[in-house]
């Protein structure tokens, strides 16, 4: 029992050096490519300011250092929490991060309970009975969400619900203008109506989260949907589970306790790669609803050449990956203790 918790604590131990190796390597990559875009001071000064006024600006932003010091000094900063000041708001990167955060992470869990409440048991049902209705329908919906972007889908949906049926509110944000939103509490709408018995704003919230969330599940479900179709089709093919019938084992014991559990595996690791895509692929969905999350404001700080907030959000981004596949992993450890060796 020892041994195998000293192996387990190693091997969480990897994962976790792993993440922090993967938020430094990101942290690089984006520094050099957002110090390549350009020089914002244009931007907050403006062309007609003059040479002295530039210069000014530019010795405060730290922008005339050299691009290693720079790098220094942008690290220790983040080391402290500070992801320094936004050039267009004047407020921390952090605050602006934290007021957004939960609009994104409210869109990616709505998007991640379909993909989980739909998309596993329709690849369950699929691989149960093949070449079904069910099967085919879902071999379908794969490939369309596979084959359409999230912002086409996103536009295609607000065209049939909310232009030609009128089921849907207009795609503006999170909470109509006429509602007054409920105080506070997690920042995420649908939660907080629930927690401040806030009724009107939570049909309001509910029905303007509908849309971008299916946009979202849509493009992102069928790799789960596959992945637990054709694992439990080759599960239900091996020699162990045709003997199991042989025996005249029942149908439940056939496939929750031995098929089931043999797929758990990759359809974790499955959700977390899914989790950290809609985690760092919400930027489109959330500029065709105007969604204020995360996405909308790193395709506001792109536009206003704003090097503090796009460095922010991408190591943000980073870290749900990393941290997704991490708990995979120790969830995945926990079910089978034989990969600690890996």
């Amino acid at each position: 029992m020892k041994e195998w918790l000293s192996e387990s604590g190693k091997y969480v131990l990897r994962r976790l050096l792993s993440i922090g190796l993967v938020l430094l390597g990101v942290a690089t990559i984006t520094f050099v490519v957002t110090r390549l875009l350009g020089n914002p001071v244009y931007l907050l000064v403006g062309q007609q300011a003059d040479q002295e006024i530039i210069d000014n600006m530019i010795h405060q932003m730290g922008l005339d250092r050299p691009l290693p010091e720079q790098y220094l000094r942008y690290l220790g900063a983040v080391a402290h929490g500070d992801l320094g000041i936004s050039r267009v708001t004047q407020r921390p990167v952090l605050v602006e991060i934290g007021f957004r955060l939960p609009a994104t992470l409210e869109l990616v869990l709505a998007a991640m309970g379909l993909v989980i409440f739909v998309g596993i048991p329709v690849g369950i049902l699929s691989a149960v009975r093949q070449n079904g209705v069910v099967d085919r329908i879902g071999q379908f919906v794969a490939q369309v969400g596979i084959s359409v972007p999230s912002f086409w889908m996103g536009l295609i949906l607000i065209y049939v619900f909310f232009f030609r049926l009128h089921w849907s509110p207009p795609p503006l944000g999170r909470l109509a203008s006429t509602i007054p939103p409920p105080a506070r509490v997690t920042g995420l709408l649908t939660v907080d109506s629930i927690l401040t018995g806030n009724w009107p704003a939570l049909v309001s919230a509910a029905s303007h989260l509908v849309l971008p969330a299916i946009a979202l599940a849509l493009v992102s479900a069928p790799s789960t949907y596959q992945i637990t179709r054709n694992t439990l089709i080759q599960v239900l093919r091996s020699d162990y589970i045709r003997t199991a019938k042989a025996y005249g084992f029942p149908a439940r014991m056939i496939y929750v306790r031995y098929s089931l559990r043999n797929t758990i595996v990759p359809i974790v690791t499955m959700l977390a790669m899914t989790f950290g895509f809609l985690m760092s692929s919400t930027v489109l969905v959330e500029t065709v609803f105007a969604w204020p999350g995360l996405g909308l404001f790193a395709v506001d700080s792109m536009h206003n050449l704003d090097y503090e907030p796009i460095l922010g959000v991408v190591l943000l981004s980073a870290f749900f990956y990393a941290l997704a596949y991490f708990v995979a992993d120790v969830v995945t450890l926990a079910i089978d203790p034989r990969i600690r060796a890996h």
